[in-house]
């Protein structure tokens, strides 16, 4: 089996390039897996970067709750301890980062975040310091309002009486879930969710802040702000609109994404931002984990499947609620390197789960679940190998690679030479 080798390139964590493919050229490399930590970290910006374009002459209504649960409209001035909710007007593109926890629940148009469109219903968004900060932007496209629970429906009422005509309207929330006092048990991480406020930012926090919850004008070098490049944002949208593929009799077939890349090249990031769009369009979506040094759903040391049927907005660690953990195996190592033939058995073995569970959906009627695999990163030698046996054990229907295209040419699987594997772009 040839040997190729892949990579990207990136900035503000401008993660790097992407192809998809459905087949390509062949090269010849060799190299071995090395360490890697948990969280591979962006490159730093080396200077302020204005980073929120929200104006805070933008319209904005502070609520706070009584005792008895009921909502009010607070002083501007109130102090932000007393704010259960802030609700605020945002322009067509406008963003907003943000250190902390919060709900948010957009009353008003769309709200991208992690590639997930926010519009109705409230959504829990974590950005610790530790991962590139989260960033709200507000998009151009308008939806019909969407259904919105009781609590929200209050907070709209409240904003109409204020008069404030805007595309799109936001309401962020405080939240208590026990995260933010990371710090008291381990001391070292007492920041993960809060930490000082520039000045710049000031105005900003006094504006829409709530308590956990601290929006910042400007990041200083050692933050990185998450953002879309073009490319990822193209490669998102080809995958998760693309018609599905019919079998012989003219059956759907359950879409599998599978996501490669070196290490440090955005293979999990990408992939969380393709399971929100998945999750958007099909309702739950598979998410196969192969990479046993940096899982997304699963213990380190685990091939998973997970079945996801809410957005997630967070790193790893922040992972709970709407997930299932469907099949495991556990190997107990951060590398496949000296049991290479036991990790492609597992990797077979969660593809025959996955299949198995389309059987039965398709007996019953039911729509085929797509599936998103993230691959490891080792993508040398017998780390390619690995890769090969993969693609042959789980078939993807498209293949996303991450490569650097300021350092070398993408070499691509060669999926002429995998049986019965044929990805389209």
């Amino acid at each position: 089996m040839d040997a190729l080798a892949s990579r990207r390139s990136t900035r503000v964590f401008t993660p790097k390039a992407l192809r998809t493919v459905s087949s390509s050229q062949t090269g010849s490399q060799t190299g071995s897996p090395t360490p890697r930590t948990q969280s591979p970290q962006p490159r730093s910006m080396q200077e302020p970067v204005l980073v929120t374009t929200w104006d805070t002459t933008m319209p904005v209504v502070a609520i706070g709750q009584s005792q008895t649960g009921e909502l009010h409209v607070l002083d501007a001035q109130a102090p932000i301890a007393q704010r259960h909710a802030v609700v605020f007007g945002m322009q067509a593109n406008d963003t907003l980062v943000f250190q902390g926890i919060c709900d948010i629940c957009v009353l008003k148009g769309t709200v991208r975040v992690y590639e997930h469109e926010s519009s109705g219903q409230w959504d829990r968004v974590y950005s610790p310091v530790s991962h590139p900060l989260v960033s709200l932007r507000a998009q151009t496209q308008t939806k019909d309002e969407a259904e919105r629970d009781a609590e929200a429906q209050r907070m709209y009422e409240l904003w109409a009486t204020s008069h404030n005509e805007c595309e799109v309207v936001v309401a962020v929330r405080a939240v208590d879930c026990g995260l933010e006092h990371l710090g008291r048990v381990a001391p070292a991480y007492a920041s993960l969710f809060t930490g000082s406020v520039a000045a710049d930012s000031e105005q900003l926090v006094q504006a829409i802040g709530v308590p956990g919850m601290t929006p910042m004008r400007t990041v200083n070098a050692g933050v990185q702000v998450l953002q879309t490049p073009e490319d990822w944002a193209q490669a998102l949208d080809q995958a998760s609109t693309m018609p599905q593929r019919l079998d012989d009799g003219f059956e759907p077939i359950a879409p599998v994404y599978a996501v490669a890349g070196a290490q440090g090249q955005g293979k999990s990031t990408f992939s969380r931002m393709l399971v929100n769009r998945l999750v958007a369009r099909f309702g739950r979506v598979f998410y196969m984990e192969t990479d046993l040094g940096q899982s997304e759903f699963a213990a380190p040391g685990a091939l998973s499947l997970t079945l996801v049927s809410a957005p997630v907005l967070g790193p790893p660690f922040t992972h709970t609620g709407r997930t299932e953990a469907y099949h495991a195996a556990y190997m107990g190592v951060v590398t496949p390197k000296n049991d290479p033939d036991r990790y492609a058995a597992c990797v077979l073995r969660l593809a025959q789960v996955y299949r198995d569970h389309v059987r039965s959906e398709r007996a019953r009627g039911s729509p085929a679940v797509p599936m998103v695999v993230n691959t490891q990163g080792w993508t040398r030698g017998l780390g390619l190998d690995l890769l090969y046996a993969l693609c042959q054990s789980v078939c993807p229907t498209h293949f996303v690679q991450a490569y650097d295209p300021a350092t070398s040419d993408a070499s691509l699987v060669d999926f002429a030479t995998v049986e019965g594997c044929d990805p389209q772009v």
